[in-house]
């Protein structure tokens, strides 16, 4: 276990510290050696991801109303097909973030551990809509409370895991962690979000690259943050 394990004391009173550097850096310098699982446990998301929304898409097409410009509508069927296609989709996206966190963490990686995560498939999918509910009415107050909320309750989801936390405990747990040091922690977020723009400018090769290095980081800084229990948390 590596020495720099935060815990959910030290999370919730802001004990714990690291630079944007930092986890970059770290993240990084274990990207090598993982990036063709994590890029491999990617694409088979991906397909997955592609064929259940599309096969819901046979039944709620939103594409008539936007030749329409009833946008609102578009956007409310959206909405619907991915909140449908969230059980399968949800618990996947969150075995792929995991990897990452393995990674941080020294741990072999093992790309069938994607599927870990359906044992929890009900609380992870209604926290996923609740945080985007509440995400989507903090965007329509002002665009800033949104912002805050959404990086907030990043660490819902893996805490729920990790901790086996509930769904409002998690949130909370998270958005209280988060706030001691919420701006390093958007730093670390849109400094990532930048790399992955600008990889993918040559024909997106360097997507390689950055899309493991965005979870090793998140995984980085939840182990500083919270600490990781235990290799697979399901399962243990």
């Amino acid at each position: 276990m590596l020495e720099d394990q935060g815990s959910l004391h030290k999370a919730v009173t802001g004990e714990y510290f690291f630079t944007i550097g930092e986890i970059l850096s770290e993240a990084w310098a274990r990207v090598d050696g993982a990036k063709l699982k994590i890029v491999g446990a990617m694409f088979i998301y991906l397909v997955i991801a592609s064929l259940t929304t599309g096969v819901i898409n046979l039944f709620f097409d939103s594409q008539p109303y936007y030749d329409a410009e009833e946008t609102l509508k578009a956007f409310s069927i959206d909405m619907l097909v991915g909140w449908l296609a969230a059980p399968i989709t949800i618990p996947l996206s969150l075995g792929l973030l995991l990897l990452g966190y393995s990674r941080a963490n020294d741990e072999e990686l093992k790309i069938d551990a994607i599927f870990n995560y359906y044992v929890l498939v009900w609380p992870l999918v209604f926290a996923s809509i609740l945080i985007t509910i509440i995400t989507y009415i903090g965007l329509a107050l002002l665009i800033l409370p949104g912002i805050y909320l959404s990086v907030a309750y990043s660490f819902t989801l893996p805490l729920m895991v990790d901790k086996g936390l509930g769904i409002w405990g998690a949130m909370e747990v998270s958005r209280q962690a988060v706030t001691k040091h919420w701006f390093t922690i958007f730093g670390v977020n849109i400094t990532l979000v930048l790399l992955t723009v600008l990889s993918a400018i040559p024909l997106g090769i360097g997507l390689i690259w950055t899309i493991p290095l965005i979870m090793i980081a998140q995984g980085v800084m939840y182990r500083k943050i919270f600490g990781w229990k235990v290799h697979d948390p399901i399962n243990s």
